[in-house]
């Protein structure tokens, strides 16, 4: 995000306080219909060039790898769920997604280059907690498309056998 975008969001978020407009309801507790929400929005942004050519298959990886996703979030520790859903929340809002993106849009009409474009500037952001975010993120969906033995092949990975 740049420094403009920062203060455009800062200002816009002031003068509806001022104003005294809810701009947005935030609930601490995890939605999943906004975890949905981002994870279809960036899987396909992240693993562009690893998913199948075929349409058919594409949205059945996208759908696969979006489900291993959310059954694997109740294995990580408490904390780092908690993070995980205050990020999707977070993403899923108007006003924070401004203050977190610096789009309006939801992230779903952004064109793929956008958001992996966002998700970049997430990794080369000087706010650590955009980095912890982006580096969260990646190695939670990669780890959970790559998870799958269908991908295994792309890898050149074989699972060891035991006796």
């Amino acid at each position: 995000m740049h420094r403009r975008q920062f203060l455009i969001a800062g200002l816009a978020l002031a003068g509806s306080a001022a104003l005294g407009i809810k701009v947005w309801h935030y609930s601490l507790s995890p939605q999943p219909d906004n975890r949905s929400l981002v994870l279809a929005a960036i899987l396909p942004a992240l693993l562009y060039g690893a998913l199948p050519q075929d349409e058919q298959a594409a949205i059945t990886a996208l759908q696969r790898t979006e489900q291993a996703v959310i059954d694997f979030m109740s294995f990580l520790p408490l904390r780092q769920q908690q993070q995980l859903d205050q990020l999707f929340n977070l993403l899923a809002h108007r006003f924070s997604r401004l203050g977190l993106t610096g789009y309006w849009q939801t992230l779903a009409m952004l064109s793929a280059s956008e958001r992996l474009a966002l998700m970049q500037s997430w990794r080369d952001s000087y706010l650590t907690v955009l980095q912890q975010a982006y580096h969260g993120l990646r190695e939670l969906l990669y780890g959970a498309y790559y998870g799958q033995p269908e991908h295994w092949q792309n890898l050149a990975y074989t699972a060891p056998r035991f006796r």
